[in-house]
């Protein structure tokens, strides 16, 4: 089927040449849904393209959601597009869950006042892709029961996805020329900013002056080699110290006392103990110095007294870790 066997249909197509769908596509079930109905097919990308007139629009598109060989349930989107003086075209996504299968539904419309037949009986969705379309294109939408701009203030009566949409008048006002708006209303400066902005670029950079070890001389990277080797050293005495103060909480072994026995009916029935009476007085704290907290309170002679204690424990279980080895 061409252009010229079916009038009116004509879609522009800026002069590519039009290709038509292979046989046994979704085009073809429309055919036997729909006999007497006069649409021109293209085949795209993502879907087969069906060109049908603006009145049949609306009978397409439920007969491609009610048919059980088409079952078209998923309105994947609904946009147009600006021809400029050929009108508009809108453009209907819709897709088969069960099938499989795709099909993109085009009508064009009046250019001075387009118009269409609402699908918001058939899909709930459409209802916001319709109001968008209105607000944008100018389409008006027969039995839309919601009319209200979507994007655009209500007061607002222009449509600026159209081609004919003045956008260079607009955005001035828009805040679009923002360097024209800084150099007639320039912020004001604030002395405290601009004088620590003056501080940090004087400051000098640490990392500037710090070498790579590529760079490092054989003594300097004998020193740097010697202060990690300090820092690991008294780390791992600091580690023994605290391991041979022990927890900070004091835990009893209970590895050799009994499960508890399971209650019986006795214990069961007997009435609880009062708390108050049977509670045992409170064991005193320990010293903080004896738990290993407090040791802000330290006096240096009793922090040395601790390390010299971890280097001996330390230095007895390498001894002995060296006896079992055999060293």
């Amino acid at each position: 089927m061409t252009t010229q066997d079916v009038p009116n249909l004509a879609i522009p197509t800026n002069g590519r040449e039009r290709e038509e769908p292979p046989p046994g596509s979704i085009a073809d079930l429309f055919r036997e849904a729909l006999p007497a109905l006069d649409f021109l097919t293209e085949r795209t990308k993502l879907d087969t393209a069906m060109i049908v007139r603006q009145q049949d629009l609306h009978t397409v598109i439920a007969t491609g959601l009610r048919n059980p060989d088409l079952e078209l349930t998923f309105l994947r989107n609904m946009t147009a597009v600006d021809w400029e003086e050929n009108g508009l075209e809108i453009v209907y996504h819709l897709y088969s869950m069960r099938h499989h299968q795709g099909v993109a539904l085009k009508a064009m419309l009046d250019a001075e006042a387009p118009h269409a037949e609402s699908v918001s009986d058939l899909f709930m969705g459409a209802i916001w892709m319709e109001r968008e379309a209105r607000e944008m294109f100018g389409i008006e939408f027969e039995g839309l029961v919601d009319a209200r701009n979507l994007l655009l203030d209500e007061d607002i009566d222009i449509h600026p996805l159209l081609k004919s949409h003045p956008l260079a008048e607009i955005e001035k006002p828009q805040g679009a020329a923002v360097a024209d708006f800084t150099k007639a209303y320039p912020p004001p400066v604030r002395e405290d900013v601009v004088a620590a902005q003056a501080a940090a670029a004087a400051a000098p950079d640490p990392a500037a002056d710090r070498k790579s070890v590529d760079e490092m001389t054989p003594e300097e990277l004998a020193e740097r080699t010697e202060r990690h080797t300090e820092r690991v050293r008294d780390g791992r005495e600091l580690a023994a110290a605290r391991r041979a103060q022990g927890p900070a909480t004091p835990m009893k072994d209970r590895s050799g006392d009994a499960p508890p026995a399971p209650p019986t009916a006795d214990t069961l029935a007997a009435p609880a103990a009062e708390p108050a009476a049977a509670a045992a007085p409170a064991r005193p704290a320990a010293p903080a110095a004896a738990i290993g907290i407090g040791e802000g309170s330290l006096t240096d002679e009793e922090k040395a007294e601790r390390v010299r204690a971890g280097r001996e424990l330390a230095a007895a279980r390498r001894a002995e870790l060296a006896k079992e080895r055999g060293e």
